[in-house]
């Protein structure tokens, strides 16, 4: 894959990239020790008030699925912001950005689902 010669070089990419990397670490780490399979074996996989159905439950391995979105968002945005880097600088960084927004929502998902138990 073909990296544009001041990719590396931009502070903004740079700023970016080292947002992205630790709200994936944090991701990650907040997941992994937040899901407890011992303590209660099911997660809230949908809480519907209006309707009256409550809780609908599932198991906690399910919850892993955050690290691999994270992992899959992640990489995914790296590589796109690559190759438009080149292109279209301010597509490349706002993608970037928009990566740290996708992040923090991730995080706070989670956490809404794993702390109304």
């Amino acid at each position: 894959m073909h990296i544009p010669k001041h990719y590396f070089h931009d502070r903004s990419v740079l700023g970016l990239l080292a947002a992205n990397a630790a709200l994936f670490l944090v991701t990650s780490i907040s997941v992994v020790l937040g899901v407890n399979p011992d303590e209660n074996p099911t997660s809230i996989v949908a809480y519907r008030d209006t309707t009256k159905i409550g809780q609908i439950g599932g198991p906690t391995s399910d919850l892993y699925q955050f690290v691999f979105f994270a992992i899959i968002v992640t990489l995914a945005s790296f590589m796109l912001s690559m190759k438009l880097y080149s292109h279209r600088r301010h597509l490349s960084v706002g993608m970037l950005g928009l990566n740290v927004l996708l992040l923090v929502m991730t995080i706070i998902i989670f956490n809404a689902l794993t702390k109304t138990l």
